[in-house]
């Protein structure tokens, strides 16, 4: 295996966790301050 092609795929592998982590946290952080909020009311 080329060690570019390791790299490129090292690179995709870090890129796809860092939004995946990402969306974890914000996106669910966000739904469960939307949660409170609509239950507040």
């Amino acid at each position: 295996m080329p060690i570019w092609f390791e790299v490129i795929a090292l690179m995709l592998v870090a890129y796809i966790l860092g939004l995946t982590l990402g969306w974890v946290v914000w996106g669910r952080a966000s739904l469960s301050d939307n949660e409170t909020t609509e239950e507040e009311r």
